[in-house]
């Protein structure tokens, strides 16, 4: 690892509590603000809520970059949840140097037993959801990410 490459770690493995702290508080109040109550309860079933966020956020219009950022963290952190939640894994920050993820808030450490180092970055997903045409069909681009850990194991 470089030391450009071990400063970039360090700072984010240093910004990780902050990052989680904000997660889920932010979480809750994008599903609320999409309409779906009780907003709270996708903290322990935000499997189930993925028919009313795709149904919330299909048609969501991006005016501009700021509006893209926003929607792509919150929708960042509802898929990232979404996989924790349905393989059992945990947020982290990746430290694997030679990584695509390198120094990524990452999800993974899933309870696949074939695939304990499997993870994945929500955020990228995230982007690629944002950046479908509408309307964006969110359980289509998790059955995809779904259909390649499968595939992996």
């Amino acid at each position: 690892m470089s030391l450009e490459e071990g400063v970039l770690l360090q700072k984010r493995q240093n910004d990780f509590s902050a990052f989680y702290a904000e997660l889920l508080p932010c979480l809750v109040d994008f599903i609320g603000k999409i309409g779906i109550e009780p907003s709270h309860e996708v903290l322990n079933h935000a499997v189930q809520f993925e028919p009313f966020v795709s149904q919330a956020t299909g048609n969501l219009s991006i005016d501009n970059e700021e509006d893209r950022t926003w929607l792509v963290t919150r929708m960042g952190y509802y898929i990232g949840e979404y996989f924790v939640q349905k393989h059992a894994g945990c947020w982290y920050v990746n430290e694997i140097s030679d990584s695509r993820y390198f120094a990524r808030f990452v999800v993974g450490k899933f309870n696949i037993p074939s695939q304990r180092a499997l993870m994945l970055d929500p955020f990228e997903v995230a982007a690629a959801y944002v950046s479908a045409p509408t309307p964006r069909v969110l359980g289509d681009l998790i059955a995809e990410v779904e259909r390649e850990i499968l595939e992996l194991r």
